[in-house]
């Protein structure tokens, strides 16, 4: 296995808890914009212990992911609201088409065949799994999750490639989208439950600062596409567990659509 599969491998699998922890919360009251805000305390708390007052130095780079750290976890955490952890995770997934293209514009990363073909069958995949009718706001909430996700990608492998170590990454993203997050909070929902603090405390301590560290060391080992790639068994994880826990029933097309987004995996990290 190719190195830093593992690590992708394993921040896949605690994303794919994301839409299952919250949608429970979601269950108890837990309301998405207050869920992002704690998260971002949370992680911004643990960010500044592992790095210390480098992470308040203001810099382009900081500022532009602090931008679209919030853009992203704000977007993800309000569509699962609306449409549920299944079908967002499933739309986070066509990430991986976006990253081809901007990995060649920002980063440089290789573009293969196997990369093209990989990002390809993702799509087809994700698809596969949630085949059904959408709305046009799911359609636009989803397309928005994975532009969004697919901008943290490349333009965290943008600041790897800078020299920042991954602990900086992940505080620069928490630390610096704290004060958007703030302000985007206060004025759609200054009101902060005991479940949004829960549910928040999950999303920084395990979905943010952990699983990024699993992602960075991964994506530092590979590149930016196969990253994204990889960490398309993320709707798989998701799903399963929401039949597992949420007790939601598995098609034959669900199936289908996990062995290709698994083959897609094999293809991308396989010699051309």
């Amino acid at each position: 296995m190719k190195k830093g599969v593992p690590d992708l491998l394993t921040a896949s699998f605690i994303w794919g808890t994301i839409g299952i922890v919250t949608e429970i919360g979601y269950d108890y009251g837990a309301n998405s914009f207050a869920s992002v805000l704690i998260r971002s305390v949370v992680a911004s708390v643990f960010s500044l212990s592992a790095v210390g007052r480098k992470s308040l130095v203001p810099s382009r780079e900081n500022l532009i992911m602090g931008a679209i750290s919030t853009a992203f976890y704000e977007v993800y955490v309000f569509t699962i609201e609306v449409i549920g952890a299944p079908l967002s995770a499933v739309f986070l997934y066509t990430a991986p088409l976006f990253v081809v293209v901007l990995s060649k514009v920002v980063t440089q990363d290789a573009i293969t065949f196997n990369k093209v073909v990989a990002s390809m069958m993702v799509f087809l995949g994700v698809y596969l799994i949630y085949l059904s009718d959408v709305t046009t706001l799911d359609l636009a909430l989803g397309v928005a999750s994975g532009l969004t996700y697919a901008l943290l990608i490349v333009f965290s492998r943008f600041m790897q490639m800078k020299g920042m170590s991954d602990m900086e990454i992940i505080s620069s993203q928490s630390v610096w989208g704290l004060p958007m997050t703030m302000v985007i909070s206060f004025l759609l929902s200054p009101d902060v439950s005991v479940s949004s603090t829960l549910t928040g405390i999950y999303l920084g301590v395990v979905a943010t600062v952990i699983a990024y560290i699993f992602f960075y060391r991964g994506m530092r080992r590979t590149d930016s596409i196969i990253a994204s790639i990889v960490t398309s068994m993320e709707p798989v994880f998701t799903v399963v567990l929401s039949w597992l826990i949420l007790k939601e029933t598995l098609t034959l097309l669900q199936l289908a659509g996990f062995a290709v987004i698994i083959l897609s995996s094999f293809v991308a990290t396989r010699r051309n």
